[in-house]
């Protein structure tokens, strides 16, 4: 194992450490945890402590909340604690009957373990092997309790037997040991860094979940399939869902074979013949460090001998070295790295960085592991020293693979350690990088920069030359080419009818189509071999889903649409998981695919940089569009490349959603931030190409109100924008100062009626947004933009009760100067207005026309049903507006943060307050999926399995049926609560 620097952390800022010292040790007094300041001198703990609470919120975080045990730190070796919190799980959790109770324990021993390993990091206690062979090892404690917790309660409620060498039979009795998880067939192997006992601070843990069907007893109703799909779940829910205490693990099952089509847990059996069938090279270097962690121990040892010839082959396999290539490629494509760098260097997935250690040992194991056992080891520097061993590595470039190694790992661990991010990148801004330089020991940031490019020149320069690129792009292995494409083929009709498609001719005939070149993608030689490569693989892909053969056409009404083949086809080579995305999306959502099919350079988007990151930068964005819109030549380009900017992100936004990266409320906030950016860069270039004609009106100003979905930030990819223009005259000259001058009235008037057009406008890119007018005040009888005098007026005298809840959601988006405070100040003072003698009634009237127009009793029509978002939204209003003059902090703008509001308010009692915020949370979730596949239609039925499994995925149940069950009791308690507040108070006064 490479040696450890003892580089000691510094406190950023002196004065700061001391105040939080100073703040600690009081905490220590007020709650009688005696002795601490002597023990903390008398173990050199002091200067620690310093940079702790300057450097690390997260741990000063710990410190703070456990001051009791902080004194056992400072008191006790560290090992000895360690090893002391790993005997207690192993003596508690066993006899833990109840789920809840099992997370509180860990997640408190997770603090605990943080702690410990953090100050023998962060002390140079311990070297690098013991503290991530600590880390793992609770790990692999915490995943094997659990596993066993949960396999009792299989065995209490009668589904799995009692393995037979159990003395007490009586299940109720058994204590969920390690030991009792033997014989039941079920076994957990870790997978990367925690199979290669490598976890590092902040680390995910992979997992693949098998089961082997000739040793499990299942004595359940369903099978035994159905029980360990479920129990897995319970074990990804237990480690990683974050609750008051935290979380344990980030959990990971997509290593396990072909993730996207399988079930969480498989058959031992259906693993090894995917492995030996259609296993890949990546994978076999995932299988290097795989090992059995939890469950049935022996069974997993024993599948991992039976694919040994799938992971260590016999002969020397050159071809591994060209998949090798791929998967650094396609890491160094997805992540969109840079040259070696210090401010944002990705330590990880960069150039020079542990990624490429891992690959550097990897490489000689997957060529010459199978004929020289020596070389099959798990962790990587013991990997490295067993290839300076067989003489294939110098032990002068060992010696700098190593040293680099530790110096990673110690600065990746440092990174996490900060706020307990997964994170290996480094900061972009200055106070980032001082926080981080001083938690590295360096006082100089210089010197840290210089020594981190030192390791990452030395690491990409041994890795470069060992690894060039292949000059073999241009040919495609043999045994690929499935589908010759001169005559139908009988053995291929076969492959295509076993793989699930009902029409087998009709696939090939398609297939014939792109190898005969008859679409424009397909015309080139290299387009048409690079695709025939993957047609196997397209024909699984599509086969995953309900109806593959309407999927698989789909995809073809896609690729005859694409303009070229080549980008596409290259792409998917090097990232086979694009494959997989696209099928997901054309055998899933059906209505995301047709936008695709109408517009595939979106497809350019997802191969760029943060496309999978769930949070949206504003800034960031707003600069993006910026940059595009200045290669704009003219005012047609710059709606173009506006429309092209929106698609990208309202695509990015619904693979999100679809893959499950987010939530419908960070979908919803993530689609707000891009119209709000749109709707503000958009401005500018209207008011730019709108005074060329008629000038300016100067001292005059201007504002975009927003109400309904864009106001609460709950926008979806084909909401409508809800829009009013507000303008303050002020002191204005009467007219423009343009070479074509418009009176105040009628400059804003166009002005306004431009900038819609801009945004509904069909160019060759289609449209940006519909823009809805209705709500602003005088409905379509109003003018299209209203003073602010108007404005106020119209809200204090005339407005409707109705008028006034849409107002509740509303939000100045882009104003000039002080007409945006003005406008706020506006809408409280008539949202605070008292004397609202009819609210009840015109409130529960209002409710009842809607649904007079729009209801129906489709479960899945979430939003006009009785116990739908609506009824949640009129509920929000209705309170917002009853005691919004008592309580003017109630007022936001969003749905769910208005739930939250009233709630803490005490306006909701805590039962309602909690089912109208799962109910309309569960709902969102479920209208954004629904609408994600099936538009705003959304017609449910039977054979839409792909979409069906999702769903059921995503909402944790096992059928259709269930999930139908579980909307309508939703439903129906959301309902009564509407009856509750509004609908029967209405009707008894």
């Amino acid at each position: 194992m490479a040696e450890i620097s003892t580089f000691f952390p510094l406190a950023t800022n002196q004065t700061d450490a001391e105040g939080k010292f100073a703040d600690f040790i009081k905490l220590c007094q007020d709650q009688q945890v005696t002795d601490i300041a002597t023990l903390i001198n008398q173990n050199n703990y002091l200067y620690l402590l310093y940079a702790i609470f300057t450097d690390s919120p997260y741990l000063s975080r710990l410190l703070f909340r456990d001051v009791h045990f902080a004194k056992e730190i400072f008191s006790q070796p560290l090992d000895v604690l360690f090893e002391k919190t790993i005997k207690n799980l192993l003596a508690t959790l066993p006899d833990e009957k109840d789920t809840a109770q099992v997370m509180r324990i860990l997640r408190q021993s997770k603090s605990q373990v943080a702690l410990i390993i953090s100050f023998a990091d962060l002390s140079g206690q311990w070297p690098l092997d013991k503290i991530t062979g600590s880390l793992t090892e609770f790990a692999e404690t915490s995943v094997s309790l659990v596993v066993s917790h949960l396999l009792r309660i299989e065995m209490i409620k009668g589904n799995l037997a009692i393995p037979g060498h159990i003395a007490d039979r009586e299940a109720n009795k058994l204590r969920a040991t390690p030991d009792m998880s033997k014989g039941t067939g079920y076994v957990v192997l870790a997978m990367g860094k925690m199979g290669g006992r490598e976890l590092n601070y902040s680390s995910d843990i992979d997992l693949i979940v098998l089961y082997d069907k000739d040793i499990v007893r299942y004595t359940g109703r369903k099978t035994a399939q159905d029980m360990f799909i479920k129990l897995t779940r319970n074990l990804v829910k237990i480690m990683q869902e974050r609750t008051a205490e935290g979380y344990v693990f980030r959990t990971d099952l997509r290593l396990r074979p072909d993730p996207g089509a399988t079930a969480v847990a498989l058959s031992m059996e259906g693993a090894e013949i995917y492995y030996q069938s259609m296993g890949l090279n990546w994978e076999r270097a995932a299988m290097i460090k795989a090992r059995p962690v939890a469950g049935d121990i022996a069974a997993g040892y024993e599948f991992l001998s039976r694919i040994k010839s799938f992971v260590w082959r016999k002969h020397l396999d050159y071809v591994a070295l060209e998949d090798i290539y791929a998967i650094k490629k396609l890491i160094h494509q997805h992540h969109g790295h840079k040259e070696i760098c210090f401010a944002g260097q990705d330590i990880k997935l960069g150039h020079g960085g542990i990624r490429e250690i891992e690959f550097y040992a990897q490489i000689f194991q997957l060529i010459a592991g199978g004929r020289e056992p020596d070389l099959q080891v798990a962790p990587t520097c013991e990997a490295l020293n067993a290839l300076e061993k067989a003489g294939k590595l110098s032990e002068a470039d060992n010696l700098i693979l190593q040293r680099a190694y530790g110096y990673y790992r110690r600065l990746e661990h440092r990174l996490q350690m900060i706020n307990d991010d997964q994170t290996h990148v480094m900061p972009d801004s200055a106070e980032d990088l001082s926080r981080i330089t001083s938690f590295m020991g360096y006082k100089d940031q210089r010197d840290f920069e210089q020594e981190l490019d030192h390791h990452l020149r030395n690491v990409h320069r041994l890795f470069t030359d060992l690894l060039k690129e292949s000059h073999q792009d241009d040919e495609v292995d043999d045994h690929l080419l499935a589908f010759p494409p001169d005559d139908y083929n009988k053995a291929s009709l076969q492959v295509i009818s076993e793989a699930g498609y009902e029409d087998p001719k009709a696939i090939y005939n398609i297939i014939q189509a792109w190898l005969l070149g008859r679409y424009r993608a397909c015309r080139t030689e290299r387009a048409r071999k690079l695709l025939h490569g993957f047609v196997p693989e397209i024909l699984r892909n599509f086969s995953r889903f309900g109806d593959p053969d309407s999927s698989f056409k789909r995809f073809d009404k896609f690729l005859s649409r694409l303009p070229s083949g080549v980008q596409l086809f290259s792409f998917i080579k090097a990232q086979p998981w694009l494959l997989e995305l696209l099928s997901e999306i054309i055998g899933i959502a059906p209505n995301l695919a047709e936008q695709l099919a109408k517009r595939p350079l979106l497809l350019d988007a997802v191969v760029n940089n943060n496309f999978f990151e769930a949070s949206f930068n504003r800034e960031g964005l707003r600069a993006h569009l910026k940059d595009q819109l200045a290669l704009a030549q003219d005012f047609q380009d710059i709606l173009d490349i506006s429309r092209k900017w929106a698609s990208e992100h309202k695509f990015q936004v619904g693979v999100q959603i679809l893959r499950n990266n987010i939530d419908a409320r960070t979908a919803g906030k993530n689609l707000s931030m891009v119209a709000d950016i749109i709707l503000e860069v958009m401005l500018a270039e209207v008011k730019r190409e709108f005074a060329r004609k008629h000038g300016v009106i100067e001292g005059a100003q201007f504002a975009i109100f927003a109400l309904g979905k864009l106001g609460g930030r709950e926008l979806t990819p084909t909401s409508d924008l809800d829009l009013v223009f507000i303008y303050d005259p002020g002191q204005a000259p009467p007219f423009s100062n343009g070479t074509k001058a418009l009176s105040i009235n009628h400059y804003f008037a166009r002005l306004s009626q431009q900038f819609i057009n801009a945004l509904t406008a069909m160019t060759g890119e289609g449209k940006l947004y519909e823009v809805d007018m209705r709500l602003r005040p005088s409905g379509n009888a109003g003018p299209i933009a209203v003073t602010l005098q108007g404005f106020e007026t119209y809200q204090m005298n005339d407005a409707w009760t109705w008028e006034h809840l849409a107002l509740t959601r509303g939000r100045t988006i882009v104003a000039d100067a002080e007409i945006g405070k003005k406008i706020s100040q506006i809408v409280q003072t008539a949202l605070k207005d008292s004397n609202r003698q009819n609210l009840l009634h015109d409130t529960a009237d209002m409710r009842e026309k809607l649904f007079n127009e729009f209801g129906t009793k489709d479960i899945w029509a979430v939003k006009h049903i009785r116990g739908g978002l609506v009824d949640i939204e009129f509920i929000c209003q209705y309170l917002l507006l009853k005691y919004g003059s008592q309580y003017p902090e109630i007022f936001v703008t969003n749905t769910l943060d208005q739930i939250s509001t009233l709630k803490k308010n005490h306006i909701l009692p805590d039962y309602n307050g909690n089912m109208l915020y799962h109910g309309c949370d569960f709902m969102q979730n479920l209208q954004a999926v629904l609408r994600l596949c099936l538009g705003d239609e959304i017609k449910l039925s039977e054979n839409q399995q792909g979409l069906i499994d999702t769903l059921c995925e995503r909402f944790d149940v096992d059928t259709l049926e269930q999930l139908a069950q579980k909307v309508t009791e939703i439903q129906k308690n959301i309902y009564g609560i509407y009856r509750e507040i509004i609908e029967c108070p209405a009707e008894k006064s």
